[in-house]
């Protein structure tokens, strides 16, 4: 019996970076609520953008946020992992020295950016996402601590920043592509997977009452953890291969239809 169901947003319910989602999300969300099923959203996007796009259920839902580096509701933060702050400063140096790349710095509240407010990342996060997001002069004036998550950003991403990945800091850091723009670099032991796991504590529920919705290469983690793994006809290749069921893309509402079936069972 499934007791909490747990999806991705960007690529799984709605398009990369949307700001709108099908209303019909909404009621599903009470019909599993009604029907004592917990539902989570799970996504590298920060609580405010998450909030945003999910309102008229943000009361009712878990939020996994920042690529899995923090866990609340929409009144409290439950557990949170944080950068070493000994990291931040040659994180942030390695990543200047990638030609073409853009650093993007989470705390639990607000995302700073010092590439300028008509950067195309900060017009993206802001208009896009609808981040809470500032332009500072220089991140690393920026304190060093309470940091949830470093992003790389720029086109192409994986290519770009290939050396960077086979670098110590894939072993220092945990590195996951959350989409072409992105690559997260979150503290090595949070994480989709590790999140998932503590949120399963807190509530009770076993991996096999567990189902969780992704379709991208940082949702493999959450994979692991769950007793049903499903993806969407969008996904990567990679992502296919992991997961149990294949459901319809975004834009056929797969993950809708999915949820559908369940409160109809």
């Amino acid at each position: 019996m499934i007791r909490l169901i747990v999806s991705d947003i960007d690529g799984t319910m709605v398009p990369d970076s949307s700001d709108y989602i099908d209303p019909q999300y909404y009621d599903a969300v009470r019909a599993l609520k009604e029907k004592g099923i917990f539902f989570c959203a799970c996504s590298g996007r920060q609580f405010h953008s998450m909030q945003q796009l999910l309102q008229p259920v943000a009361d009712d839902i878990y939020f996994i946020t920042e690529n899995g580096t923090l866990v609340r509701t929409k009144n409290e933060v439950l557990h949170r992992w944080s950068i070493d702050p000994a990291d931040f400063i040659p994180l942030l140096e390695d990543i200047r020295s990638i030609e073409g790349t853009c650093a993007v710095v989470s705390y639990p509240e607000v995302t700073y950016v010092d590439s300028g407010e008509d950067s195309s990342v900060f017009r993206l996060l802001r208009d896009n996402y609808r981040y809470a997001i500032k332009n500072v002069p220089d991140l690393a004036a920026l304190p060093h601590e309470d940091i949830q998550k470093v992003t790389i950003y720029c086109e192409n991403c994986e290519a770009v920043c290939a050396d960077f990945l086979k670098s110590h800091w894939s072993r220092d850091l945990k590195a996951a592509s959350s989409g072409s723009l992105w690559i997260d670099l979150c503290p090595p032991d949070a994480g989709k997977g590790s999140a998932l796991v503590w949120l399963q504590e807190y509530l009770g529920i076993k991996k096999e009452e567990t189902m969780y919705f992704g379709d991208n290469m940082n949702d493999l983690p959450a994979f692991d953890a769950a007793g049903i793994a499903v993806t969407v006809e969008n996904a990567r290749p990679e992502v296919k291969e992991h997961a149990d069921l294949i459901v319809g893309s975004y834009s056929d509402l797969g993950v809708l239809r999915e949820l559908k079936r369940i409160i109809h069972s």
